[in-house]
């Protein structure tokens, strides 16, 4: 039989474990599910992949799942079907989508500027925009942002004898080395690919926008920001300290971009993280401004997908998650 004491010591233990057990159970439970989908695999969402391999979310409170939808139509689909969360792609895809009757908002910037653009091969007489004038140049196949601003711009230039060669996107070089094409508008990481062999920059699109443009964001139904604030709190939080991280400590984009790309060039993954750092595609901080929002609305405008009038900045983000996120 138990001495009063020793049942007086199991009684203290008791307590004493399950007290210590409560207090751990937020750490060790606590951790809520969300789900991203992202339209590709693509070294411009950087600040996503960094707040997932440098445990951002988990320091949040969230365990979020990466999905790659193969579109920013599909991603977007997604979230409209209850499959996702968030979806990160064209801000525009979100717009489209509640023109058609969805009810979706953009939350966070994960690309603020256009990581766009057009090469020539090293030998070419074209050395500007203005040489390609009567040539060739390859792109990628509508709908592709790239394309869109190619358009707009020799639009905007009065250049209509350029011909387009389409191709799918990330292999818009082919063209050129076929001798199909004079130059060629991409994204990263094929500019360094075709820098690292010679090829030179003729037009630069991220110059012209100079970080001001809404290219790639979070985005949610607005159903989800009512029934669940806080995890969408939590997310946008972790996607700033990562954009944080980005800027004050690049080695770490260097190593997390070099971690998610590993059949690329280690030297081209880190060419291409610092020519986007350096020219302001991947943002300070997930705050979408009107300005950038509005450069992108503009383009869809401009070649008639939206209708002047139709969209606002009010009705298209909610920037409140973003500027908690931002504070200091």
């Amino acid at each position: 039989m138990e001495s009063r004491t020793m049942k007086s010591l199991r009684s203290v233990l008791g307590v004493s474990l399950m007290t210590a057990a409560c207090v751990a159970a937020p750490h060790a439970f606590a951790a809520e599910k969300a789900v991203v989908y992202q339209a590709f695999q693509s070294i411009q969402y950087l600040p996503l992949y960094v707040a997932i391999d440098e445990g951002l979310f988990t320091k949040n409170g969230l365990d979020v799942q990466k999905i790659t939808a193969g579109s920013g139509a599909q991603g977007v689909a997604a979230v409209i079907g209850g499959h996702g969360d968030f979806s990160l792609q064209d801000p525009m895809t979100a717009v489209l989508a509640n023109l058609k009757g969805a009810a979706l908002t953009n939350v966070a910037m994960i690309v603020s500027g256009v990581p766009v653009w057009m090469v020539a091969p090293p030998n070419s007489p074209i050395k500007s925009l203005a040489d390609v004038k009567d040539q060739t140049v390859s792109t990628a196949i509508p709908p592709s942002t790239s394309t869109y601003l190619l358009q707009n711009l020799l639009k905007e230039k009065g250049m209509s004898s350029v011909k387009l060669n389409t191709v799918a996107i990330g292999t818009e070089i082919a063209p050129v080395t076929a001798g199909r094409a004079a130059a060629a508008t991409m994204y990263q990481p094929q500019v360094e690919q075709a820098l690292a062999s010679g090829y030179k920059i003729v037009y630069d699109f991220a110059k012209q926008y100079d970080g001001v443009y809404a290219f790639s964001t979070i985005d949610t139904l607005k159903s989800t920001l009512e029934k669940r604030p806080q995890m969408v709190q939590s997310f946008v939080t972790a996607i700033a300290e990562a954009e944080k991280l980005m800027q004050t400590n690049p080695q770490v984009a260097y190593r997390v971009a070099v971690q998610e790309f590993p059949s690329l060039e280690k030297s081209v993954v880190e060419a291409a993280v610092k020519r986007l750092l350096d020219q302001k595609i991947y943002p300070a901080n997930p705050s979408i401004s009107k300005q950038a929002f509005q450069a992108g609305l503009d383009l869809q405008i401009s070649i008639g997908n939206i209708k002047a009038g139709e969209v606002t900045y009010e009705s298209a983000v909610n920037n409140s998650f973003a500027e908690k996120a931002s504070k200091p």
